[in-house]
Parts: C-alpha cells; sequence; structure tokens
C-alpha cells in the first residue's frame, strides 16, 4: 500500500460524508429557536491534513463568503477560521483596513488612506510571520494592490470586492485562494447589538456564548476623569488626540488577539503584536523584543527596508516608522504589577489602555506617571481564547 505524502495531502481534499445541513434547537425559557446552517465553501481538510471538516453558513448571516479562486483544492478549515477572525477585527475601521492574519491572532494590522498602503504596513509589521497568511481588507481591491500581494506567499486573500484588473493579477499566483467577503460592516460591534450565539464544542461538550461586544464606540468614552465612570483617564497626564485614536485602534485589534494579548500601535498601524503567553509581561516583552528584532537598530535592516520601499516607489521615511517611541499599547485584562509598564517606559511608549481593577493598579499608575505615561482604564477586557 502506497502512503500520500505529506506535501500531497496538504493538497488533496480530504472528502467525508458530512451532512448537507445542521440545525440546532435551543430551548429558552421564552421558547424554542432553531438555527439552520447549510453546506458553504467545501474545506480542503480540518486543521491538520488527516481531518476531515466541513464549513457551514447560518441561512440569513449577515456575513457571507464567495469563493471566487480555488487554489490547492480550496481552504482549510484553519484558513477559513483565519478570514473570520480578520473580519472581527476589520468590522471596527471604515478606513481602508487590512489584518495580515496566521493561526487565527493578527501579526499585522492597519488603517490608512489606501488598500495598498494598509497592505504594505499590515505586512511589514511581522514579515516574518506573515509568510503563508491570511490577508483580508475590509475594502474592495484594485489592480495596485493586488500587484504588491503578488510579491509574497499567501494563502488567501479575502475582500469585499476585487477589480477585474486585481483579479486578472491574482489569477497569477496558482496556489493562492480568493475569497469575496459580503457584511464585514454590519457585524455586531458594541454592546446591545443583536447577536447570535457562538456554538463551540470539544469532545463532547458544547458551549453557548454571547459574541464579544464593546461598550467603548469612540475616542469620546476614552476623555473621562470621573473616577466613578469607566472607560476613565487615570494617569496625570492625558491622551493627546493622536493618542485617543491609537488607543482606540489597539483595543479594537487586541479584542482579536488570543490572550495574554499585547498590541502595541502608532499612527494607524502596529507595531508589535504579543500574542497567547501565560503571564502578561511575558506578552509584552515577546511585543517589544520582535519588533526590535524585526525593525530594530542594526544598519542591515535600516537598508534593507530602505531598498524594499523604493522598490515600491515608497519614501525613505517608511522605512523608520516602526520604532516604538511614542507608540501606544493594548492589554486584553490587566497589568497585575508594574514590571510591564518599566518595559513600556524604557523603549518610549506613550500611552496606555487596560481593564484596569488590579490589586497593584496604584504601583501600576505610579509606574505611568514615571514615565509620563497617558493611562486609560477600560472596565471591561476582551480576552480571547481561540
Amino acid at each position: 500500500m502506497v502512503s500520500m505524502s505529506l506535501k500531497d495531502m496538504y493538497r488533496t481534499r480530504k472528502e467525508w460524508g458530512s451532512p448537507e445541513s445542521v440545525k440546532v434547537a435551543l430551548e429558552f425559557a421564552s421558547g424554542k429557536t432553531v438555527y439552520e446552517y447549510r453546506k458553504a465553501i467545501p474545506l480542503r481538510y480540518g486543521t491538520n491534513p488527516h481531518q476531515a471538516s466541513a464549513d457551514y453558513e447560518l441561512i440569513g448571516s449577515i456575513l457571507t463568503l464567495e469563493e471566487i479562486k480555488t487554489g490547492k483544492s480550496g481552504m482549510s478549515q484553519t484558513n477559513m477560521e483565519d478570514l473570520l477572525h480578520a473580519c472581527c477585527i476589520l468590522k471596527y475601521f471604515n478606513e481602508p483596513t487590512c489584518a495580515v492574519m496566521k493561526h487565527l491572532n493578527p501579526c499585522g494590522v492597519a488603517v490608512k488612506e489606501t488598500t495598498k498602503d494598509a497592505f504594505d504596513f499590515a505586512w511589514d509589521c511581522d514579515y516574518q510571520a506573515a509568510y503563508g497568511s491570511v490577508v483580508v481588507f475590509n475594502k474592495p481591491i484594485d489592480r495596485v494592490t493586488a500587484h504588491s500581494i503578488q510579491g509574497y506567499f499567501i494563502e488567501v486573500v479575502g475582500a469585499p470586492d476585487f477589480d477585474d484588473d486585481a483579479l486578472d493579477i491574482l489569477e497569477k499566483k496558482k496556489d493562492l485562494r480568493v475569497i469575496k467577503i459580503s457584511g464585514i460592516e454590519k457585524l455586531p460591534k458594541f454592546i446591545d447589538d443583536e447577536t447570535v450565539p457562538n456554538i463551540k464544542s470539544l469532545e463532547g461538550t458544547l458551549f453557548l456564548e454571547t459574541p464579544y461586544l464593546t461598550k467603548i464606540r469612540s475616542t469620546d468614552d476614552l476623555r473621562n476623569r470621573d473616577l466613578g465612570k469607566t472607560p476613565v483617564i487615570v494617569s496625570k497626564r492625558e491622551p493627546t488626540e493622536r493618542e485617543l485614536k491609537d488607543l482606540l485602534s489597539a483595543w479594537y485589534v487586541c479584542s482579536g488577539v488570543r490572550s495574554n494579548g499585547i498590541v502595541l500601535w502608532k499612527n494607524g498601524y502596529s507595531v508589535g503584536i504579543g500574542t497567547g503567553q501565560h503571564d502578561r509581561v511575558t506578552a509584552v516583552r515577546q511585543a517589544i523584543a520582535k519588533s526590535k528584532y524585526l525593525h530594530g537598530y542594526g544598519w542591515h535592516q535600516v537598508f534593507k527596508k530602505l531598498f524594499d520601499r523604493l522598490s515600491n516607489n515608497q519614501k525613505y521615511e517608511d522605512n523608520l516608522t516602526y520604532s516604538l517611541k511614542d507608540a501606544v499599547i493594548a492589554s486584553d485584562a490587566f497589568f497585575p504589577f508594574h514590571d510591564s509598564i518599566e518595559a513600556c517606559g524604557e523603549v518610549g511608549i506613550t500611552a496606555v489602555i487596560q481593564p484596569g481593577d488590579s490589586i497593584n493598579d496604584g504601583k501600576v499608575i505610579d509606574a505611568a506617571n514615571k514615565y509620563d505615561i497617558a493611562m486609560v482604564f477600560t472596565g471591561e477586557r476582551c480576552f480571547a481564547h481561540h
């Protein structure tokens, strides 16, 4: 018996007798609610090539996906989950935004004036991890953006639409899968928005959970000085207008980062992300250390980035924008100790957004004031345990 090579398994759809539709009946005290799901985009396999999987779309769902180009026999379940998690981040932004996803976490997110710039900055945040990623946009893709995408190894590209010229360019990448997404901007975002429960099952246990929603709708919610309310500014220095905008964006992105999650953000794009750590200070140090490593102080890195930018007709100034000086930081849960703030202060981070309510809040605030860091408590947590 000749077994299939792992390389071939990656390119072969695993067929199985999955049902054509699924109905979930929920018995509430007020009565029964039935959710019906129909089989949607065929999946190549599940998390690993030897696992079968099927994708189902809720009938009447806000978010709809259409497979424009199948690439190597279609998407895996992980590809699909990356795409959906990207949408949960992108839904918060009106400007052209790109999320580069890897293993259900963003390795870069950027909000810019064009989709091309959004892609360039999102990719560059962690260009090392971005290899083989899923790249998702909240705006249609044009020829210029597609040309930038063409130069990298990407598993899947998703967007609300694609120009004909853009599709012609993307068609040249044999293994690339292209997905058209509708409804990102209509997804529930804020407390009191109408939602459908998330259904998760593991080894015979079923969970029903309402989706993550935030009470923070705009920068106006971050300006409060009344200690009886949250969000609230707790530092001596108030955030600047630029910092408030960056703090809000970092908080939205952080809600899509696996806990312990940290997002470093500056001028509309991520400059470092720490994810999936068991303790918070390690997540902070991870984000800082990787940003320094990828965009660090060695001249060989400066010239490498300069060459990359000039080859894409970018300005030289763009090469040096990933410095952590004047960046802000978002944390998905409170800082239990002041060590994380010390690490932020040492690299020039100027503002922090975090839930607060640690027994050591006083020491954490003192550390922020020591470095003249503005700090906002949200009064809510945004853990993500995908």
